[in-house]
């Protein structure tokens, strides 16, 4: 894993304070230093509205809506559209995720996911970023 992703700011949505730690765990093992930590997807649309990091990754089941409903929501608003996407979910039913897809997410992490696997979503949310 020789990729570096320390400049590269995260907004974590994730309800569970173990699953956000466990998660912001895995980020600093691959150079992710700037997280923020929101536990509700209305907290990360007024977050995001503001001076939002470059990522947004979110738990499937959030208290006030799913990820789903959020990426919806994000992908309505103009200034939230182009935000990259990175959805953690235990869910692995195809009528659950597929929306998830079609709205342009740019990875779907299982939970639990490995540092590989999260350093090969990273990657492809850079070359979203940063396409040549």
């Amino acid at each position: 894993m020789n990729a570096s992703f320390q400049d590269l700011s995260v907004l974590l949505i994730e309800p569970s304070a173990v699953q956000a730690r466990i998660i912001s765990d895995l980020l600093a093992g691959v150079d992710v230093t700037r997280i923020e930590v929101v536990d509700s997807g209305e907290a990360a649309l007024t977050l995001m509205r503001g001076d939002a990091p470059a990522l947004t990754i979110s738990a499937f089941y959030l208290p006030d809506m799913t990820g789903v409903d959020l990426l919806h929501r994000m992908r309505a608003d103009e200034a939230l559209v182009n935000r990259p996407f990175v959805l953690v979910s235990s869910e692995t039913r195809p009528q659950i995720l597929d929306p998830v897809r079609q709205s342009g997410a740019c990875a779907i992490l299982p939970k639990p996911f490995s540092s590989t696997q999260l350093a090969t979503a990273l990657r492809a949310v850079s070359d979203y970023l940063n396409p040549q």
